[in-house]
């Protein structure tokens, strides 16, 4: 028998501090209400529930997402709701013009009440935005289409919603189909001829180019000079035929590919310049650009030729084309494609004194009626892509509540049977505590030896 070394009690008092340990573990997950507090606790738990809430942290973002989506989506369509009464008003209005019980100066009561609409009109595409961000064209001040809007609806960068652009306002909105011949400037009747400032929509007809040229006097005048054109839409290639070409005025997105285009040209200097200084198409050549969708896109001449621009698109959409040209008689003469568009809202806003008469009344009556077509497409695609955003939230909801689950079950602590544990582990120390009073009395059976 030792005394100096109490070994039952050494092993006793390490006993005792590991079951402390186990209750102060026990303890810290009944008061926490997680089955793991530190990675050590379980470390590839941990890894796997960390995960976990990532993953749910960013689907409800998602969700967040969505409803702001919802929101803005009906805020465009709220305003583009106004915008369809107003050209119903309109509507009415030239009705009441186009017939002979109304007088010329009634007409022209009409007129005023309609440009003021149309200015309404146009007020609405400016105002209507969502924390900042103008829905119906493309700024405050600049009436062009808007971008595309893009939401992100989920945990990727994939996964992405998207609505199409909109042009909701007199520069956007009207016009109609007209067949307009290949193989040459057709004459200069109107359905064919962009106005200085004009804009119409063109779609490209079967086996034909759309061909844009400028002449003094008539189409097939013989005195050149340049023109000035902004683009948008869907363009696979464009081509000068005689004289240099100036692009400038681009997107961000299109310009990454002018760049790569210059890059990729070197010495043949089909394509030189850049998105800051402009770029230049030599004489006589083609500018591939892969159906490439141009939001902005501006092209000026010299006054070397007749030749023109050619622009070449896909057959299912719509190029958008302004004529910026301010020279004497500056129109642009069309050729090779389907125009939608011949006359837009602006030219509705654009009569002055006088100019509604009983003819222009009835001609007006169709532009109106495409208008209506153009902005009841516009609210389909916002319904419709409304449809899927809420789709995707009441998924991404259920994806959420499953995704919490399966870290809860991972996480968080099993009350019945951590309060088991504790109880066991405080049993146990309280055996240890009477276990090391029982080694220490024990060294006192030694004396009984020395006696």
């Amino acid at each position: 028998m030792r005394i100096n070394t109490n070994v039952s009690s050494l092993t006793a008092q390490d006993a005792a501090q590991n079951t402390s340990k186990s209750i102060t573990g026990s303890l810290e997950k009944l008061s926490t209400g997680l089955r793991i507090n530190k990675a050590s606790d379980d470390a590839s738990g941990l890894a796997i529930a960390d995960k976990l809430r990532t993953q749910a942290t960013s689907i409800n973002q998602g969700i967040t997402n969505g409803n702001s989506a919802v929101s803005l989506l009906q805020i465009a369509d709220k305003s583009m709701a106004e915008q369809s009464n107003i050209l119903d008003t309109i509507k009415a209005k030239l009705i009441q013009a186009n017939t002979d019980t109304t007088s010329a100066d009634g007409r022209e009561s009409i007129r005023k009440d309609i440009v003021k609409l149309l200015e309404q009109l146009d007020n609405i595409a400016e105002q209507t935005n969502y924390n900042g961000n103008v829905l119906l064209q493309t700024s405050a001040s600049d009436t062009n289409a808007s971008s595309a809007l893009a939401f992100q609806i989920g945990e990727s960068k994939n996964d992405v919603i998207k609505n199409n652009a909109i042009q909701s306002n007199t520069n956007g909105l009207g016009g109609g189909a007209i067949a307009i011949t290949s193989g040459g400037v057709a004459a200069a009747t109107g359905s064919n001829v962009i106005a200085q400032g004009a804009s119409m929509e063109l779609k490209e007809a079967a086996g034909g180019d759309m061909v844009f040229k400028t002449a003094v006097g008539t189409a097939t005048g013989s005195t050149a000079q340049s023109e000035k054109l902004q683009v948008s839409g869907v363009i696979q290639s464009v081509t000068i035929a005689t004289g240099d070409m100036t692009i400038t005025d681009v997107d961000t997105e299109t310009a990454k590919v002018l760049d790569a285009i210059v890059a990729a040209s070197g010495a043949s200097g089909k394509l030189t310049g850049s998105a800051s200084a402009g770029y230049t198409l030599a004489s006589g050549t083609k500018l591939d650009l892969g159906s490439l969708n141009v939001s902005k896109m501006t092209l000026t001449t010299d006054a070397t030729g007749l030749g023109g621009i050619t622009l070449n698109s896909t057959a299912t959409d719509t190029v958008k084309v302004k004529n910026l040209d301010k020279t004497t008689d500056g129109n642009v003469y069309i050729t090779g494609g389907d125009i939608k568009g011949g006359d837009l809202l602006s030219s509705l806003a654009a009569l002055t004194e006088n100019q509604l008469t009983k003819t222009t009344a009835d001609k007006f009556q169709n532009i109106i009626d495409n208008a209506l077509t153009d902005l009841n497409g516009y609210r389909g695609d916002i319904g419709s892509t409304q449809n899927q955003v809420e789709s995707a939230v009441r998924n991404l909801m259920t994806q959420a509540t499953n995704v919490k689950a399966a870290e809860s079950i991972i996480r968080d602590v099993d009350y019945a049977a951590e309060s088991a544990n504790f109880n066991k582990q405080n049993i146990i120390s309280q055996a240890g505590a009477y276990a090391i009073s029982q080694a220490n009395a024990v060294q006192q059976n030694v004396l009984k030896l020395l006696q």
